[in-house]
């Protein structure tokens, strides 16, 4: 029975099946198509996440090494003494061997200084790009002071001799780093990995209380306003140019050790 009915199929063809309602025909394609392209979409999504999160990570690496870098310049100042600065009491001396032609000797007692390795980062953004990512960050030493209670020296020379006294502190407020550095989008973290920088640098307030004279003339009000408004003056007209210096410096420094 078997034989025959498969005899009578190849002769008769399909037509002998059974006839498919083509409702019902449609329905099951539209169902394929449908599970074909749900599955496409969800492959794509799923290899476009796992390529998201890759940068993700490669960013987070890099925003790591940067804020351990600063972490390493802030306590290599710590490490030399410099932050807090404390000298209670030093004295120098230095001449030549023939002392009549050059000889220089120095005091200073109560020297204090703090905030030098005070490195505030107030933004450390990480942009994603296609070419390339951009890193804008913002730093700031919001205060360092300097404080001597005598500051003494003198210096003879060819029978000259120079005498300068003085006291008082220097205060310098917010200085900030402001930029935008672009970072190549290379799948490995090695050569030149920063390949631009700019920079924006600025010193809020520099405020001076100093006493100087030399060889008994005062010179106090000459040296104040160096530092309260011939300075400030002179950062704003050449701020070019030492933006242009930090980039340079920070270029390599970054490339240097990230």
């Amino acid at each position: 029975m078997r034989a025959v009915t498969l005899i009578a199929l190849l002769f008769v063809g399909v037509n002998a099946l059974p006839e498919v309602d083509p409702q019902i025909a449609r329905e099951s394609r539209d169902t394929v198509t449908a599970t074909t392209r749900l599955w496409a979409s969800s492959t794509q999504h799923k290899r476009f996440v796992f390529a998201a999160s890759v940068r993700q990570a490669r960013n987070s690496q890099v925003l790591d090494l940067i804020m351990e870098e600063i972490e390493n310049i802030s306590q290599s100042i710590i490490d030399m003494g410099l932050d807090p600065l404390l000298i209670e009491h030093e004295s120098f001396e230095y001449q030549l061997p023939v002392p009549a032609l050059f000889n220089a000797a120095a005091e200073v007692e109560d020297v204090r200084s703090f905030g030098l390795s005070n490195i505030v980062v107030e933004n450390l953004n990480l942009v994603l790009l296609i070419i390339y990512n951009r890193l804008d960050f913002h730093i700031v030493l919001p205060h360092i002071h300097f404080f001597a209670r005598k500051a003494k020296g003198q210096v003879a020379s060819f029978g000259e001799t120079l005498t300068v006294e003085g006291d008082g502190s220097v205060d310098i407020r917010n200085i900030n780093i402001v930029g935008r550095a672009n970072i190549r989008a290379t799948g490995v973290i090695i050569g030149d990995l920063i390949s631009a920088i700019q920079v924006d640098f600025t010193v809020g307030q520099i405020s001076s209380n100093i006493r100087l004279a030399i060889n008994g003339q005062n010179y106090s009000e000459e040296v104040n306003n160096l530092f309260n408004v011939k300075i400030p003056a002179v950062l704003d007209e050449f701020s070019d140019e030492i933006n242009e210096l930090i980039e340079i410096i920070l270029l390599d420094i970054l490339n240097e050790n990230l």
